[in-house]
């Protein structure tokens, strides 16, 4: 049986013992009243007795994916159609509908033409619901994107690679179904190729670097 033990400094005890039974659900939560009598935060005992407190801004789960240290080239086409970045997927089941997704990328690499062609996105696929992007909306004949590289080298690309990052987005995707979230990317004006975690030189130099790229996604108690 577990308890929680609070002693006095007169040295005496209270004492918060667990039940003497099994609850009847898998959870056991009460609440502590704040000091206005107010109901406070919940605590909740599960059934192996362990205590946590509950309520909003808490990470319920991390999930994570990365690369490690693969590389190789995508073809970007046709024109304006995001393309899935290879191992750049990560999969989370909200245990709330109410919980919210806080998503963060870093991606590594460079394209084969001007960088300033390219942007990001993020496919969101809930399982047996809606596929939809994560992106700015639409406005007119204006590329949407989540986000772009950091910065633009121009046709500078056998020497320098880049990066994209998209940095505590929130997503609420309404669901108790697994989420699968997918960094993707496409070509504002034409087909052509990103290299991921390389150069787009392959040369065995100090020039040519190697980088890492992933993608994590917190569920976040709302």
């Amino acid at each position: 049986m577990s308890k929680i033990s609070l002693k006095h400094s007169g040295g005496n005890v209270v004492s918060l013992n667990s039940p003497s039974s099994a609850p009847t659900s898998a959870d056991v939560a009460f609440k502590l009243p704040n000091a206005d009598g107010t109901s406070g935060q919940a605590i909740v005992t599960d059934a192996s007795g362990n205590l946590s407190f509950a309520g909003t801004g808490k990470i319920l789960q991390v999930k994570t994916n990365t690369t490690q240290g693969s590389t190789g080239s995508l073809h970007v086409t046709p024109t304006l159609t995001y393309v899935d970045i290879p191992d750049q997927n990560v999969t989370i089941t909200p245990s709330a509908t109410s919980s919210k997704i806080l998503l963060s990328f870093h991606q590594m690499g460079e394209t084969a033409s001007d960088n300033h062609h390219f942007v990001w996105g993020v496919k969101r696929a809930i399982s047996g619901g809606a596929t939809t992007v994560i992106e700015a909306p639409t406005s007119g004949n204006r590329t949407s994107a989540l986000t772009v590289m950091t910065r633009s080298h121009g046709t500078d690309n056998d020497t320098t690679i880049d990066a994209a990052h998209c940095t505590n987005y929130i997503d609420s995707p309404n669901t108790t179904s697994a989420v699968t979230y997918t960094v993707q990317i496409k070509n504002g004006e034409s087909t052509n190729y990103y290299y991921y975690n390389r150069n787009h030189s392959a040369a065995d130099t100090q020039y040519r670097e190697r980088g890492l790229s992933w993608i994590t996604v917190m569920e976040i108690g709302a």
